[in-house]
Protein backbone atom coordinates (compact mmCIF):
# COMPACT_ATOMS: atom_id res chain seq x y z
CA UNK A 1 0.00 0.00 0.00
CA UNK A 2 2.68 2.53 0.99
CA UNK A 3 4.67 1.64 -2.13
CA UNK A 4 1.60 2.40 -4.27
CA UNK A 5 1.20 5.77 -2.56
CA UNK A 6 4.87 6.65 -2.96
CA UNK A 7 4.75 5.67 -6.61
CA UNK A 8 1.73 7.92 -7.06
CA UNK A 9 3.39 10.86 -5.32
CA UNK A 10 6.61 10.58 -7.33
CA UNK A 11 4.78 10.18 -10.63
CA UNK A 12 3.26 13.61 -10.00
CA UNK A 13 6.50 15.43 -9.23
CA UNK A 14 6.84 18.50 -11.42
CA UNK A 15 10.60 18.55 -11.08
CA UNK A 16 12.90 16.69 -13.45
CA UNK A 17 13.33 12.97 -12.85
CA UNK A 18 15.62 12.25 -9.95
CA UNK A 19 18.04 9.35 -9.71
CA UNK A 20 16.51 8.36 -6.38
CA UNK A 21 13.08 8.17 -4.84
CA UNK A 22 12.41 11.27 -2.75
CA UNK A 23 10.47 9.51 0.00
CA UNK A 24 11.97 6.02 0.02
CA UNK A 25 15.67 6.74 -0.20
CA UNK A 26 18.04 8.31 2.29
CA UNK A 27 19.45 10.62 -0.40
CA UNK A 28 15.97 12.00 -0.96
CA UNK A 29 15.58 12.78 2.74
CA UNK A 30 19.02 14.42 2.91
CA UNK A 31 18.14 16.52 -0.15
CA UNK A 32 15.00 17.69 1.66
CA UNK A 33 17.06 18.61 4.73
CA UNK A 34 19.35 20.63 2.47
CA UNK A 35 16.79 22.62 0.49
CA UNK A 36 13.55 22.23 2.50
CA UNK A 37 11.61 21.12 -0.58
CA UNK A 38 9.32 18.12 -0.04
CA UNK A 39 8.94 17.72 -3.79
CA UNK A 40 5.15 17.47 -3.59
CA UNK A 41 2.25 19.52 -2.24
CA UNK A 42 0.47 18.27 0.90
CA UNK A 43 -2.86 18.51 -0.92
CA UNK A 44 -1.57 16.23 -3.69
CA UNK A 45 -0.45 13.66 -1.13
CA UNK A 46 -3.85 13.85 0.57
CA UNK A 47 -5.65 13.26 -2.71
CA UNK A 48 -3.38 10.37 -3.72
CA UNK A 49 -3.81 8.71 -0.33
CA UNK A 50 -7.58 8.80 -0.65
CA UNK A 51 -7.49 7.59 -4.25
CA UNK A 52 -5.31 4.57 -3.42
CA UNK A 53 -7.12 3.68 -0.18
CA UNK A 54 -10.55 3.96 -1.81
CA UNK A 55 -9.29 1.64 -4.54
CA UNK A 56 -7.98 -0.83 -1.93
CA UNK A 57 -10.22 -0.15 1.11
CA UNK A 58 -9.52 -1.56 4.59
CA UNK A 59 -11.10 -4.93 5.26
CA UNK A 60 -11.16 -7.58 7.95
CA UNK A 61 -13.30 -8.29 11.00
CA UNK A 62 -10.60 -7.14 13.45
CA UNK A 63 -10.03 -3.65 12.06
CA UNK A 64 -9.17 -1.17 14.85
CA UNK A 65 -8.97 -3.95 17.45
CA UNK A 66 -7.24 -2.35 20.45
CA UNK A 67 -5.10 -5.26 21.53
CA UNK A 68 -1.84 -5.90 23.37
CA UNK A 69 0.76 -8.37 22.21
CA UNK A 70 3.72 -9.40 24.32
CA UNK A 71 5.26 -12.20 22.26
CA UNK A 72 7.94 -11.91 19.59
CA UNK A 73 10.52 -14.08 17.87
CA UNK A 74 14.14 -14.43 18.97
CA UNK A 75 17.03 -16.26 17.35
CA UNK A 76 19.36 -18.94 18.66
CA UNK A 77 21.90 -16.12 19.18
CA UNK A 78 19.41 -14.60 21.67
CA UNK A 79 18.67 -11.58 19.52
CA UNK A 80 15.41 -10.23 18.14
CA UNK A 81 14.47 -11.75 14.79
CA UNK A 82 12.71 -8.47 13.95
CA UNK A 83 14.16 -5.66 16.13
CA UNK A 84 11.23 -3.30 15.48
CA UNK A 85 8.75 -5.93 16.64
CA UNK A 86 10.69 -6.62 19.84
CA UNK A 87 11.12 -2.92 20.59
CA UNK A 88 7.39 -2.36 20.08
CA UNK A 89 6.53 -5.14 22.54
CA UNK A 90 8.88 -3.70 25.14
CA UNK A 91 7.40 -0.22 24.73
CA UNK A 92 3.88 -1.56 25.28
CA UNK A 93 5.03 -3.55 28.31
CA UNK A 94 6.88 -0.56 29.74
CA UNK A 95 3.83 1.72 29.73
CA UNK A 96 0.71 1.46 31.85
CA UNK A 97 -2.72 2.60 30.78
CA UNK A 98 -4.31 2.36 27.39
CA UNK A 99 -1.29 1.43 25.28
CA UNK A 100 -1.95 -1.00 22.43
CA UNK A 101 0.15 -2.50 19.66
CA UNK A 102 -0.38 -3.89 16.17
CA UNK A 103 -3.80 -2.26 15.84
CA UNK A 104 -5.22 -3.57 12.52
CA UNK A 105 -5.87 -0.67 10.16
CA UNK A 106 -5.91 -1.94 6.58
CA UNK A 107 -6.41 -5.67 6.72
CA UNK A 108 -3.97 -8.60 6.57
CA UNK A 109 -0.77 -7.50 8.37
CA UNK A 110 -1.24 -3.76 7.88
CA UNK A 111 -1.39 -2.27 11.37
CA UNK A 112 -0.62 0.79 13.48
CA UNK A 113 2.55 -0.08 15.40
CA UNK A 114 1.42 1.44 18.71
CA UNK A 115 -1.88 3.08 19.62
CA UNK A 116 -2.48 5.23 22.71
CA UNK A 117 -5.87 6.35 23.99
CA UNK A 118 -5.31 9.72 25.66
CA UNK A 119 -8.98 10.36 26.48
CA UNK A 120 -12.45 9.63 25.15
CA UNK A 121 -11.97 11.84 22.11
CA UNK A 122 -8.22 11.66 21.42
CA UNK A 123 -6.07 8.78 20.17
CA UNK A 124 -2.43 8.65 19.04
CA UNK A 125 -0.98 6.57 16.21
CA UNK A 126 2.72 5.80 16.76
CA UNK A 127 4.89 4.77 13.81
CA UNK A 128 7.94 3.04 15.23
CA UNK A 129 11.39 2.66 13.69
CA UNK A 130 14.30 0.68 15.23
CA UNK A 131 17.93 1.77 15.63
CA UNK A 132 18.70 1.01 11.99
CA UNK A 133 16.17 1.26 9.17
CA UNK A 134 16.15 1.83 5.42
CA UNK A 135 12.89 3.77 5.85
CA UNK A 136 13.52 7.51 6.20
CA UNK A 137 11.59 9.78 8.59
CA UNK A 138 9.66 11.10 5.56
CA UNK A 139 8.68 7.55 4.67
CA UNK A 140 7.49 7.06 8.27
CA UNK A 141 5.46 10.28 8.10
CA UNK A 142 3.75 9.11 4.90
CA UNK A 143 3.02 5.74 6.57
CA UNK A 144 1.40 7.56 9.49
CA UNK A 145 -0.71 9.75 7.23
CA UNK A 146 -1.82 6.67 5.32
CA UNK A 147 -2.97 5.10 8.59
CA UNK A 148 -4.82 8.29 9.49
CA UNK A 149 -6.73 8.36 6.19
CA UNK A 150 -7.52 4.64 6.45
CA UNK A 151 -8.97 5.30 9.91
CA UNK A 152 -11.12 8.14 8.60
CA UNK A 153 -12.32 6.16 5.59
CA UNK A 154 -13.31 3.24 7.84
CA UNK A 155 -15.67 5.58 9.72
CA UNK A 156 -16.77 7.70 6.75
CA UNK A 157 -17.75 4.65 4.72
CA UNK A 158 -19.16 2.62 7.59
CA UNK A 159 -16.64 -0.18 7.08
CA UNK A 160 -17.07 -2.99 9.57
CA UNK A 161 -14.52 -2.88 12.37
CA UNK A 162 -13.97 -4.33 15.83
CA UNK A 163 -17.00 -3.66 18.04
CA UNK A 164 -15.01 -2.30 20.99
CA UNK A 165 -13.30 0.54 19.13
CA UNK A 166 -14.65 4.03 19.76
CA UNK A 167 -14.75 6.79 17.15
CA UNK A 168 -12.13 9.32 18.23
CA UNK A 169 -12.58 12.88 17.02
CA UNK A 170 -8.85 13.61 17.13
CA UNK A 171 -6.07 11.36 15.89
CA UNK A 172 -2.52 12.63 16.38
CA UNK A 173 0.63 11.11 14.92
CA UNK A 174 4.02 10.34 16.44
CA UNK A 175 7.10 9.04 14.65
CA UNK A 176 9.11 7.29 17.37
CA UNK A 177 12.66 6.00 16.98
CA UNK A 178 15.93 5.74 18.90
CA UNK A 179 18.18 8.80 18.74
CA UNK A 180 20.72 6.91 16.61
CA UNK A 181 18.07 6.43 13.90
CA UNK A 182 17.57 10.19 13.60
CA UNK A 183 21.31 10.80 13.76
CA UNK A 184 21.79 8.37 10.89
CA UNK A 185 19.36 10.50 8.88
CA UNK A 186 21.15 13.74 9.76
CA UNK A 187 18.66 15.01 12.31
CA UNK A 188 19.79 16.09 15.79
CA UNK A 189 18.69 18.71 18.29
CA UNK A 190 21.80 20.75 17.48
CA UNK A 191 20.99 20.95 13.75
CA UNK A 192 18.49 23.80 14.14
CA UNK A 193 18.49 24.70 10.44
CA UNK A 194 17.38 21.17 9.59
CA UNK A 195 14.90 21.06 12.46
CA UNK A 196 13.34 24.28 11.13
CA UNK A 197 12.88 22.74 7.67
CA UNK A 198 11.21 19.66 9.17
CA UNK A 199 8.99 21.82 11.38
CA UNK A 200 7.77 23.81 8.38
CA UNK A 201 6.99 20.61 6.47
CA UNK A 202 5.15 19.16 9.49
CA UNK A 203 3.11 22.36 9.82
CA UNK A 204 2.14 22.23 6.14
CA UNK A 205 1.12 18.57 6.40
CA UNK A 206 -0.70 19.11 9.71
CA UNK A 207 -2.86 21.88 8.28
CA UNK A 208 -3.77 19.78 5.27
CA UNK A 209 -4.51 16.59 7.22
CA UNK A 210 -5.94 18.24 10.36
CA UNK A 211 -3.68 16.44 12.79
CA UNK A 212 -0.62 17.02 14.94
CA UNK A 213 2.63 15.32 13.87
CA UNK A 214 5.61 14.85 16.19
CA UNK A 215 9.02 13.25 15.82
CA UNK A 216 10.13 11.79 19.15
CA UNK A 217 13.32 10.02 20.19
CA UNK A 218 14.10 7.15 22.53
CA UNK A 219 17.23 7.46 24.65
CA UNK A 220 17.66 3.69 25.07
CA UNK A 221 20.92 2.56 23.45
CA UNK A 222 20.86 -0.55 21.27
CA UNK A 223 23.58 -2.29 23.29
CA UNK A 224 21.56 -1.89 26.49
CA UNK A 225 18.47 -3.23 24.77
CA UNK A 226 20.41 -6.25 23.47
CA UNK A 227 21.83 -6.88 26.94
CA UNK A 228 18.33 -6.81 28.47
CA UNK A 229 16.98 -9.12 25.77
CA UNK A 230 19.91 -11.52 26.18
CA UNK A 231 19.23 -11.87 29.89
CA UNK A 232 15.53 -12.57 29.26
CA UNK A 233 16.47 -15.21 26.68
CA UNK A 234 18.76 -16.82 29.23
CA UNK A 235 15.94 -16.86 31.80
CA UNK A 236 13.58 -18.46 29.26
CA UNK A 237 16.27 -20.93 28.14
CA UNK A 238 16.19 -19.94 24.46
CA UNK A 239 18.10 -22.52 22.39
CA UNK A 240 16.53 -22.09 18.93
CA UNK A 241 14.52 -19.73 16.76
CA UNK A 242 11.38 -19.38 18.83
CA UNK A 243 8.70 -17.08 20.19
CA UNK A 244 9.02 -15.70 23.71
CA UNK A 245 6.71 -13.51 25.77
CA UNK A 246 7.53 -10.66 28.16
CA UNK A 247 5.64 -9.29 31.17
CA UNK A 248 5.59 -6.12 33.26
CA UNK A 249 8.63 -7.30 35.22
CA UNK A 250 10.62 -6.97 31.98
CA UNK A 251 9.74 -3.29 31.54
CA UNK A 252 12.53 -0.90 30.57
CA UNK A 253 12.29 2.50 32.27
CA UNK A 254 13.83 4.39 29.32
CA UNK A 255 10.88 3.30 27.16
CA UNK A 256 8.23 4.90 29.37
CA UNK A 257 6.39 7.67 27.52
CA UNK A 258 7.60 10.26 29.99
CA UNK A 259 11.17 9.55 28.83
CA UNK A 260 10.49 10.10 25.12
CA UNK A 261 12.26 13.22 23.88
CA UNK A 262 10.50 15.61 21.52
CA UNK A 263 12.68 16.36 18.53
CA UNK A 264 10.28 18.46 16.47
CA UNK A 265 6.54 18.86 16.17
CA UNK A 266 3.94 20.71 14.13
CA UNK A 267 2.31 23.68 15.80
CA UNK A 268 -1.24 22.39 15.39
CA UNK A 269 -2.65 21.01 18.67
Amino acid sequence: MVKDIIKGVNSRLNAKKEKYNLISHKKGWLKFLADGNLGFMPGDLHRILREVINEFPPNGNKLLHQRKRYNFTVTVEKKAYRPEEALERFITTSNSGKFYNQVPIGGKKESVDIGIEENESKFVFVELKPWTSTNSPLYAIVESLKNLIEYRIIHENGITHHKDCKHYENINLIILAPQSYYQDYGLTEEAQDKISKVEKALNDLSREFRTNISLMALTLKEENFLDKLGKICEEQKVEKLQSISITKKDAISELARGKWKLLVSSEMK
